[in-house]
């Protein structure tokens, strides 16, 4: 049988689309059949929409701007900071060493670059970018330590 493609102008398939972003606790209706049943079409056109192509282009779409969101992922950093210094919290040390890892994960790496070339075939210029390039990092350094 072949599978029922998805009309992403169909105000269903952005129903679903919708209902997907959601996190499962805050779905209304709770399954995938009683969303079926609010839209008032078989539960396995839900099915065929999820495995179409198109649909799947714009689930991820949607999902990038709703669930990948800047402003959301600052809610989950905050709540994280404040279980991870409420001292009466029981979750404190996981949300202490969840949040650490998330704070590394967005702070800028630190990359080192290896020139194979000798110094003696730089220009002066350069050799002064170069050089000025480093004692800026090092100064940068000092500052952190």
């Amino acid at each position: 049988m072949a599978r029922l493609r998805a009309d992403l102008n169909d105000y269903r398939v952005h129903r679903l689309l919708e209902w997907l972003c959601l996190p499962p606790a805050e779905r209304e209706p709770p399954t995938q059949i009683g969303l079926a049943n609010e839209l008032g079409i078989h539960p396995t056109t839900l099915t065929d929409w999820k495995a179409d192509k198109h649909f799947q282009e714009a689930w991820e779409q949607r999902y990038r701007k709703v669930v990948g969101s800047p402003e959301r992922a600052q809610q989950v950093i905050n709540a994280l900071h404040e279980t991870a210094t409420d001292r009466t919290d029981p979750r404190q040390v996981p949300a202490a060493r969840a949040y650490l890892e998330a704070i590394d994960a967005i702070k800028p790496k630190r990359v080192d670059v290896t020139v194979s070339r000798s110094t003696k075939d730089l220009s002066d210029e350069e050799l002064m970018t170069l050089l000025a390039e480093r004692a800026a990092s090092e100064l940068e350094a000092r500052q952190d330590a």
